[in-house]
């Protein structure tokens, strides 16, 4: 499908939120502790291609880039409390002066909620770029993309094809979106095994322990707050809700936190609002901790006996299997690109066993030295399958986590290539057992 018959209502939408965000871009890249909503960073590895080989085909899998907060919540549960506040002759000048950034961040995100900014943008133009300039002889067959039916992965989409469009002709994209039930990269909606595992919530417990080693809260909430709102809020006696109705801040711990989410908010729009000043290093440091822990037990490999997060992720692995020997076995297609989320990548990260971002941990104060969700899933977080063939027809495949090799448990003696008939074997293998 050409890109040019695309859809003109979500081109219309895109444009729309480009010309909003126009103005509000800036340069954010000092910020840090911002977890798996960290835009996107890569290094670059020259890697030496075994002599009589070239690249033939790509399997990709990426996360959308840096995005707009899902919804309005923790930007409007922050300004609903220092309004409060402020009607009660209760905030601080500090909280005046926090309180006119949050209007910004509403104005900002107003109509915004849920898609893709700037910076998301070019971070999937920056990588589709780097894509085609590395691996020129693979382009020149056809591109299939597909995105999950929310519309920052479907711009996310869009924005790598546009790029790609400069170097290789769009007539040859399929370009699709899949549906909501879509087993192969939401299967995190569709599972009964993990939708039950994530109401449970069987770390929960030691999690709440965990975080209460280390309080902060109170000194956070004095620059903003008199200390009788602050018990006021700390009895629970405040609730306030996001725009769907759910209770995000009931308590003086979700206010800081909820905070703290705009504070990482700012480095996906690009905007640097001095929200970071009120924390201290070694505060931020502690609740992107928190934010990692959860994040790791969520979606990533867990503890000890807890697999269901990393088992949804068959029907992916099962889908670069087949893509791949088909891509293989008929010589008819350039790339398979996929465009998702960090419930998507995570759980597949997992499942393929990539060194030092698969292994559990059953110990939480050592999560954060072990597991570190801002480079396994950050904004963008993309796994991508290089495949190299020789003259003989032997196929080879380099497997890149955000574009830097990486390495699974299977021999070789040509790292970081693998030969395809191991790697598939050992992950035919580890399917046939789930």
């Amino acid at each position: 499908m050409n890109l040019k018959e695309k859809d003109m209502g979500l081109k219309n939408k895109i444009l729309l939120f480009m010309i909003i965000s126009t103005g509000v871009f800036a340069d954010a890249d000092d910020l840090k502790y911002l977890g798996t909503k960290q835009p996107y960073k890569h290094k670059e590895v020259k890697v030496k291609t075994p002599k009589g080989y070239e690249p033939f085909y790509i399997n990709h899998i990426s996360r959308h880039g840096s995005r707009h907060l899902s919804s309005s919540k923790y930007d409007k549960s922050v300004y609903e409390l220092l309004v409060l506040a402020e009607n009660e002759g209760k905030l601080t000048s500090k909280g005046k002066k926090l309180k006119e950034k949050v209007a910004k961040i509403l104005e900002i995100e107003k109509g915004n909620y849920g898609l893709l900014t700037p910076v998301g943008v070019k971070e999937q133009k920056g990588i589709a770029k780097r894509m085609y300039k590395k691996n020129k002889e693979v382009f020149g067959r056809e591109v299939d993309a597909v995105a999950t039916y929310v519309t920052r992965a479907q711009q996310s989409r869009d924005a790598f094809l546009k790029e790609l469009s400069k170097y290789t002709p769009d007539t040859k994209f399929k370009v699709s979106t899949n549906g909501k039930d879509d087993i192969e990269l939401r299967f995190f909606d569709i599972s009964p095994a993990y939708l039950e595992y994530e109401e449970k919530e069987p770390w929960k417990a030691e999690y709440k322990k965990y975080a209460k080693t280390k309080n902060y809260t109170d000194r956070i909430l004095k620059q903003f707050f008199t200390e009788d709102f602050i018990a006021k809020l700390e009895s629970g006696e405040i609730q306030l809700k996001s725009e769907e109705g759910k209770v995000i801040l009931k308590s003086a711990d979700d206010a800081v936190s909820n905070l703290y989410d705009l504070y990482v908010l700012q480095a996906d729009i690009g905007k640097d609002l001095g929200i970071g000043k009120y924390f201290t290093s070694e505060e931020l440091k502690w609740y992107d901790e928190l934010d990692n822990i959860k994040t790791f037990y969520k979606k990533g490999p867990g503890m000890t006996g807890e697999n269901i997060a990393t088992d949804i992720a068959t029907p992916l692995l099962k889908d670069f299997i087949e893509t791949s020997d088909n891509a293989i076995a008929n010589q008819n297609i350039s790339a398979n690109l996929r465009f998702a989320h960090a419930e998507t990548i995570i759980p597949f990260i997992s499942i393929m066993e990539i060194e030092g971002m698969s292994e559990k941990q059953d110990d939480m104060s050592k999560v954060y030295q072990t597991w570190n969700g801002s480079e396994v899933s950050c904004m963008a977080a993309n796994v991508q399958w290089i495949f190299y063939k020789n003259e003989a027809g032997d196929v080879l495949v380099k497997i890149l986590h955000n574009e830097e090799p990486v390495s699974i448990p299977v021999k070789t003696d040509i790292a970081p290539f693998y030969r395809w008939n191991d790697v598939r074997d050992f992950y035919t293998q580890k399917l046939s057992v789930k």
